[in-house]
């Protein structure tokens, strides 16, 4: 082993410190120590597994130590990746010592396994390598978290041969507070980046030179800046370029030379980019091929501004591993003298409520969230994450439900999420979808605005202003910035549905079949994108294509949406007897929703000798929807559906009235200037009616589905004879 494998740090050795007694863990060894951390081997009697247990030693139970220990934790358990090890919590002894309870893994580390080869290791099983650690820190990086002591005793490699980067010690987790003076170095540095070395500031790029040196090191046995002492090292790193490549394969030295640049801006952008580039250079090494240098464009460029962030932090050889779980101190703990937080196992709590609000769409999956919240939530009320994620069940629970009791939950919490931790892109996140959910758009807008600013690589951030963006009419801005959340979370079905809904919107259908397809055939059970596939193949002209659709729907899932779906589809089909069946079904699930009962008075009103049902239905959607304009005034497509149905019931002045809200509301909205033309056309007054149907195709709304529109027929034959538009 080299002198220097160990992290640069302030403080003096760790000691030896003494296994604990008297709780539910049996010690079975002594896997190793540094200045941060003794780590045992050891077996939980309850569950009957074996976990490692970091202790944290007493002579460096100091504040910044211990604040440096809890933020391991914290960074580390905020991930959920396969190349990421897990965390299963922090736990307390008998003696009022903290440690950290994680999983155990049979293997070795890298460095293990080059000390023992004693020589450098095949390309091909080096590339494997590297890349499995850089699928690892994409996920960290999407995550907002920095590791900043990337090195071989930090990779593990277990008995089948996947590796797991452990030890977030050092890790540096966007909003928290430096913890020590600045200029400090932190790292181990013969894997430092330059900007490190020199105690500047550090983003994910850092990471990504670091698996640069990592990988130089497994394909040549040397490391790229190596010297007797850490200052001549260090030196090295700063001003001299890597040993030799000569030493390195010819399909990984423009990886290498990329990775390895002394100025961050011209190394790859992200995780992903290496992790492509290493693929190519592994494809070129069997065809014999040098694979081009890798071209980085400066749009690619991550223009965020970071704040200084230093820190000195001991050697952790735990084998720590995250899951997605990161417990927030409240601000008032500490600041204002309060009791410290209190940390608890739940981790696995967390985990299984994110993966199940995932999948929402499933039957039990939404209640099953909210419960293990809620536990969460009882165990430690200033988890702000916890907080956040309870909000957003409660506005998907009043998205489907229009309940007024779930609104007010998803702001309470929310809101209570905010005070907790305000600089969590997630909380701004859960906030600003709240906001957009009352109809407070401009709050909305500055809630994900801040989001991006906390943390520029947040995949629902993106993806949240991006549907903002198309409320204003900034389609392109919109686009961007659902390709931007794709980019950033490939594998989010929530995305690509989001952006498939964008398309459809944009009357782009076949591109949003092919989104809508894609979640499909990862998911054959998604019910939301079986819902929009539905939509996009009605609006194509293949009608029964969408009723085939909805049927297997409703009989998968047999709920309310489904349902109205399946209504609108034999609607447009003119099946409206079927339509009337289907809606009914819907209403018998979920009986306070104003868009379906709108939905069946339509059909009653276009079917002979109806018209009594037609006004019935008319006046339940009329009665639900103000109630719920009470509850969210700001709500433009909630004025719009009321202004259509006293146009209906030829209440005029209140018509009126809620489509000047909505027009105010939404004033380049082309569904609601869509709305106006058929109010005004229900009015009897065609021209008023002509002029806005005309602006809202101009505003990008589908002339063909203004010309399925039954209410419009009369008035887009005219507009055909006279060419009005």
């Amino acid at each position: 082993m080299h002198p220097d494998d160990t992290t640069r740090i302030d403080a003096g050795e760790g000691e030896r410190l003494a296994p604990p007694g008297g709780s539910r863990y049996r010690i079975t060894g002594r896997v190793g120590e540094g200045g941060m951390g003794v780590v045992y081997k050891a077996v939980d009697v309850e569950l009957g597994r074996t976990v490692a247990l970091k202790f944290l030693p007493h002579s460096s139970q100091t504040a910044d130590a211990g604040e440096r220990f809890l933020r391991e934790a914290r960074a580390a358990s905020a991930l959920d990746h396969v190349h990421i090890g897990t965390i299963y919590g922090i736990e307390e002894d008998a003696a009022g010592r903290r440690f950290l309870v994680m999983a155990y893994y049979e293997g070795d580390s890298l460095a293990g396994l080059m000390a023992k080869s004693g020589a450098p290791l095949p390309q091909g099983q080096a590339v494997k390598i590297a890349a499995q650690v850089a699928e690892g820190l994409k996920e960290a990086h999407a995550r907002g978290i920095v590791h900043r002591d990337i090195k071989p005793s930090n990779i593990l490699l277990t008995r089948q041969g996947v590796v797991k980067i452990v030890d977030f010690g050092l890790a540096h987790v966007q909003g928290a507070a430096p913890l020590t003076r600045e200029g400090t170095q932190m790292g181990t540095p013969a894997y430092m980046s330059p900007e490190q070395a020199l105690g500047g500031e550090v983003d994910h790029r850092t990471d990504l030179w670091a698996l640069g040196a990592v990988l130089y090191e497994m394909v040549t046995g040397e490391r790229p800046f190596e010297a007797p002492s850490i200052p001549a090292t260090l030196y090295r790193v700063v001003h001299d370029p890597p040993r030799s490549m000569e030493q390195v394969p010819a399909p990984l030295r423009p990886v290498l030379q990329c990775a390895l640049a002394k100025d961050a801006a011209a190394r790859f952008a992200s995780a992903a980019e290496f992790l492509d580039a290493l693929r190519a250079a592994e494809g070129a090494a069997e065809t014999g091929a040098a694979p081009a240098a890798p071209q980085l464009l400066e749009s690619d460029r991550p223009r965020r501004r970071l704040r200084r962030t230093w820190a000195a932090a001991a050697l952790a050889l735990a084998l720590l591993a995250p899951a997605a779980w990161v417990w927030q101190r409240s601000r008032t703990s500490s600041a204002a003298g309060g009791a410290a937080p209190f940390f608890t196992t739940a981790s696995g709590d967390y985990l299984e409520a994110v993966r199940r609000l995932k999948r929402w769409d499933q039957a039990g999956n939404l209640d099953q969230a909210a419960q293990l919240l809620e536990q969460c939530l009882r165990r430690d009320p200033s988890f702000a994450l916890g907080h956040a994620r309870l909000a957003e069940v409660w506005r998907i629970r009043y998205a489907l439900n229009r309940d007024k009791a779930a609104l007010e939950n998803a702001a309470r919490h929310a809101g209570e999420a905010v005070r907790l931790n305000a600089d969590l892109a997630p909380v701004q996140v859960a906030e600003g979808r709240v906001q957009a959910m009352l109809g407070h758009s401009d709050l909305a807008m500055a809630a994900f605005e801040r989001a991006l600013r906390l943390d520029p690589n947040d995949a629902e951030a993106h993806q949240a202003v991006a549907r903002q963006y198309e409320r204003q009419g900034r389609r392109e801005d919109a686009e961007r910035s659902f390709q931007r959340a794709l980019e950033f979370d490939p594998e989010d079905l929530a995305a690509h549905d989001a952006y498939g809904n964008f398309l459809f919107r944009q009357s782009r259908y076949e591109e949003a079949i092919r989104e809508w397809q894609e979640v499909i055939r990862r998911a054959p059970d998604h019910a939301p994108a079986m819902v929009n596939l539905g939509s996009a193949l009605s609006e194509t002209g293949r009608i029964a294509e969408a009723i085939t659709i909805y049927r297997r729907l409703v009989e998968l899932q047999p709920e309310a949406m489904a349902w109205t779906n399946l209504g609108t589809a034999y609607s447009r089909a003119k099946r409206y007897e079927e339509a009337v069946g289907a809606y009914k079904k819907s209403l018998e699930i979920q009986s306070r929703d104003p868009m379906t009962w709108g939905n069946l008075a339509f059909v009653y009103s276009w079917m002979p000798g109806r018209q009594k049902e037609a006004g019935e239905a008319f006046a339940r959607a009329i009665g639900l929807g103000e109630e719920q304009r009470k509850q969210s005034p700001r709500d433009a497509f909630l004025h719009s559906d009321l202004a259509l149905y006293y146009a209906k019931t030829s209440n005029a002045g209140l018509a009126r009235q809620r489509l000047a809200t909505a027009l105010q509301l939404a004033p380049k909205g082309p569904e609601i200037h869509a709305a106006a033309a058929e109010v005004h056309e229900l009015l009897g007054e065609r021209a008023r009616a002509v002029e806005y149907a005309r602006e809202s195709i101009r505003l990008g709304y589908p002339r063909q589905r203004l010309e399925r529109n039954p209410e419009l027929a009369s008035l887009l034959a005219e507009a055909r004879v006279r060419r009005s538009f």
